[in-house]
């Protein structure tokens, strides 16, 4: 066999390098690409903390209030009503509000919405204050879902190659801020009360 021939046996290999060479460089993440997911990432975690935030002090504000078991279950429960009904519907207008502006506006309706949960102390009438808390908590539930949606439609988009991979990081940001969420609400309810949570 000549050295021609030899050259030519050679080539697919080396081709099958550089390729795999090119593949093991495209699988490192951009600049851009690592700020959109740590971006993201605390979106989820933010949300998750929203969710599981009062969980340890407002049923206990809720009975001071004249409510019971079944009420302030409730006002937890309409938070995952609505997110499981308005979803389909904010990812269908996506396209028309934009996946970024839906973003903004979910993340302010839902900080908005928390700060006004923690108003709710002020409040002595027991219908008052469960009627509030189920709109605020809605409310909460509407922002909290568009910038979730929102949020997948962007991850999808930037990592289109690493779509399962880049969800399942999402989902551990998600996880730790159920984690986070209950005992810093506990915490800042033993140091400064009902409203402190809401208002950090």
């Amino acid at each position: 066999m000549g050295a021609e021939d030899l050259g030519a046996t050679s080539r697919p290999y080396r081709t099958r390098e550089v390729l795999e060479v090119k593949e093991k460089k495209t699988k490192k993440l951009t600049k851009k690409q690592w700020l959109t997911l740590c971006a993201i990432g605390s979106v989820h975690f933010s949300g998750a903390i929203c969710i599981s935030l009062q969980a340890p002090f407002y049923p206990k504000e809720a009975e001071s209030k004249g409510a019971n078991a079944t009420e302030y279950g409730l006002v937890f429960g309409s938070f995952e009503f609505i997110a499981f009904f308005s979803s389909p519907i904010l990812g269908r207008y996506m396209n028309f509000v934009g996946a970024k502006t839906m973003l903004s506006l979910g993340m302010i309706l839902a900080a908005i919405s928390a700060i006004c949960f923690g108003l709710l102390d002020y409040i002595d009438d027991h219908a008052t204050f469960i009627t509030l808390s189920f709109i605020l908590r809605m409310t909460e539930s509407l922002g909290s879902t568009a910038a979730l949606v929102s949020a997948f439609s962007i991850t999808a988009a930037v990592f289109p190659k690493s779509v399962a991979t880049t969800f399942a990081t999402l989902e551990a940001f998600y996880g730790l801020g159920y984690i986070v969420g209950p005992t810093l609400g506990g915490l800042l309810f033993s140091l400064g009360g009902y409203v402190l949570p809401f208002a950090v």
